[in-house]
């Protein structure tokens, strides 16, 4: 088969190729299957674990956040209503299922532009009760009207709080607080990101006091990725009981976008006569800084703008990093996508989500020595998306594992060697670049 490398770059569209594929089947030493390719993700989720008022058991509570824009809307009279399910899957680190809950939820508005944007969302939150340990949650939604699913996987550790004289829950990041006499409501930041709280977000965690201290000293930080201290503040807060709420309250800090990192130690104060503590109990998480405007797997704008280099000219990208600062480097980024916006009505560039989308897969399935968006394979997966076919020859006798991934819509194949043995397939054929020259 003859494969032409030479395509026009004037149609980012034409260039992000989607195909998508089911089934599987295994032929001898050939591993044949049919890509899979699973809507990206349409929603956040965030779960955090605290004490239990049920024995030996932990909580863990879930909170699911899907933009209005990831749900399909059909007009009802003088409404817009739409429905999504939402499946909870509990499992150990050996992927066995510990539980599984189901739920769904109705969502109606009275206002189209509600409908398309991405400021406005649905909220929706479970709790559990469950025995301390590690496990991996499994959050899959789907909506009713486009039956569309896609999935958010991640780890979470459930501390046995019981066993501690002094312990902590995790933390939660804070969008809004209300009160009502003495009892408080609070809505999550799911998504983790506090770009939109410029007076500063407060933090909510709880501290379990079974050493009976009095009150704690408390040492607040934020730091960078890099571990540069950005942040500390030291406060003291009362503990009258076991179970103690408590908020914090973070500065607005003028954070460039990016990851970074709160810790949050307490130290035990004036415990109660015969109780000796000598422990400093201590949580953290991140948290991130992104604009409405950029998609949520850019957090670095530095990489995002690197990570063009498989659709830009050299003087578009020359174009971006030679801007004077970061405003103006964000600009020139977001002035790229959108001439390549395919429908510049609505408030997000699907073109440039999907984009960025491919890249965070690359970097999770393809990561080696290299990130997976710098490997051939990411390469090829970020600019042509899943495979539509994908035959695997791990172990053919005299030769060398290999894989090859086939696009019958584009007519294109592309084989992959693993030449040391260690998983770092690189591509064999064709022997040509992306943009037609020898390789």
């Amino acid at each position: 088969m003859q494969i032409s490398m030479r395509f026009p770059r004037r149609l980012l569209a034409a260039v992000l190729i989607v195909t998508v594929g089911a089934g599987s089947v295994a032929v001898g030493q050939v591993e044949m299957q049919r890509a899979v390719e699973k809507e990206p993700p349409t929603f956040f989720f965030d779960a955090m674990s605290y004490s239990s008022d049920k024995g030996d058991k932990s909580r863990i509570d879930v909170y699911v956040q899907i933009p209005h824009h990831a749900i399909k809307f059909a007009k009802e009279g003088d409404q817009f209503f739409g429905r999504y399910d939402v499946t909870l899957n509990v499992l150990t680190p050996t992927e066995q299922l510990v539980l599984e809950q189901n739920w769904s939820k109705d969502v109606r508005v009275d206002n189209f532009l509600r409908t398309t944007s991405n400021r406005f969302y649905s909220l929706t939150q479970r709790s559990i009760d469950i025995d301390p340990g590690q496990y991996h949650l499994l959050i899959q939604v789907r909506d009713f009207e486009s039956q569309k699913t896609s999935e958010i996987r991640r780890s979470l550790i459930v501390t046995d709080f019981n066993k501690e004289p002094f312990s902590m829950s995790d933390i939660m990041l804070v969008n809004r607080i209300s009160t009502d006499g003495e009892r408080k409501s609070i809505v999550p930041i799911v998504s983790g990101n506090v770009a939109q709280q410029t007076d500063g977000f407060f933090t909510f965690f709880e501290v379990y006091n079974k050493a009976k201290a009095d009150s704690i000293e408390l040492t607040v930080k934020v730091r960078s990725m890099k571990n540069e201290n950005l942040f500390e503040r030291v406060q003291i807060e009362p503990t009258p009981g076991y179970k103690n709420q408590v908020f914090v309250k973070i500065d607005t800090l003028n954070l460039s976008m990016g990851t970074y990192v709160l810790t949050v130690d307490a130290r035990p104060m004036h415990a109660a006569e015969g109780d000796t503590v000598d422990v400093v109990a201590q949580t953290s998480r991140t948290f991130s800084v992104r604009t409405d405007d950029l998609p949520a797997a850019v957090l670095d704008l530095t990489k995002a703008v690197d990570q063009l280099l498989y659709i830009a000219r050299d003087n578009e990208l020359r174009y971006i990093r030679d801007a004077e600062n970061e405003e103006e480097r964000r600009r020139r980024f977001l002035e790229f996508w959108s001439k390549r916006d395919p429908d510049p009505q609505t408030p997000r560039n699907e073109l440039m989500e999907e984009y960025y989308q491919r890249v965070e897969h690359a970097n999770k399935s393809f990561t080696h020595f290299l990130e997976g968006w710098r490997t051939d394979m990411g390469m090829v997966y970020i600019r042509f998306g899943a495979p539509e076919n994908v035959e695997r020859h791990p172990f053919d006798q005299n030769a060398k594992p290999y894989e090859v991934w086939y696009y019958y819509q584009s007519n294109r194949q592309f084989i992959f060697v693993d030449e040391t043995g260690f998983g770092d397939y690189r591509l064999r054929y064709p022997t040509t670049d992306l943009w037609g020259r020898i390789r």
